[in-house]
């Protein structure tokens, strides 16, 4: 073989040799953890700030210029937000929305489990208007019941207002002490009086009806 073809071949060999660690290095692309609790991404390197990465972040790296790291990270944006954007859901059948009552759910119970008791449900009877909250309380005086029943409905007033329409809004819990199924005492508002009660607990026992046996009979405030 002459000393040129054994050139040729070496230098055939060592550019071989060179592509091969150039790609069993990108195979083994070296990953980092974002350790900041919040770090800046750049364009380049000092260049503009294009967003920032939260503590715990993973991404991988390709390629480096003195101490910063070029990387790429996979992640997800909302698309709605995307100029240009088309759902692949578009053309199909819209879900149907979420009844308001259904809706405002989380946050009556929230209302309920923060201060007054354990949340049970809530529901409305759209051929009567009445709105109805179930809670369980426990260890309470008969007057401490009648209040937690009318701090309750103020507040679920404050959070349907404007959303659900109701004629009345009932309480209904076990007996004050703790025992019971829940249901057996209710206390009962029309909604107009609850209005014109305001802050006033007065007031509102006024024009409130009250039953200790799940609305058999029902007994009307002095």
């Amino acid at each position: 073989m002459s000393r040129l073809s054994k050139c040729s071949l070496g230098v055939a060999l060592a550019a071989a040799l060179a592509l091969g660690a150039v790609a069993a290095k990108l195979r083994r692309a070296p990953t980092f953890v974002v350790e900041a609790s919040v770090e800046n991404f750049r364009a380049a390197p000092n260049g503009t700030k294009l967003g920032t990465l939260l503590a715990g972040t993973e991404i991988e790296s390709i390629g480096e210029e003195g101490r910063w790291v070029r990387f790429r990270v996979e992640g997800w944006v909302w698309g709605p937000s995307l100029e240009g954007y088309a759902s692949e859901a578009e053309g199909q059948p819209e879900a149907e929305p979420v009844p308001p009552l259904q809706d405002q759910r989380p946050r009556l119970k929230e209302l309920v489990n923060d201060r007054y008791g354990v949340f049970y449900g809530v529901g409305l009877d759209e051929d009567t208007g009445r709105l109805w909250l179930r809670f369980r309380v426990r260890d309470l005086e008969r007057e401490a019941w009648e209040r937690r029943a009318f701090a309750v409905q103020r507040g679920a007033v404050k959070l349907l207002q404007g959303r659900v329409e109701f004629s009345e809004i009932r309480i209904e819990t076990n007996r004050p002490d703790g025992s019971g199924e829940v249901g057996q005492y209710i206390a009962a508002t029309a909604a107009a009086a609850l209005a014109r009660a305001g802050s006033g607990w007065a007031a509102w026992r006024k024009h409130t009806r009250f039953s200790i046996d799940g609305g058999e009979t029902w007994e009307e405030a002095e």
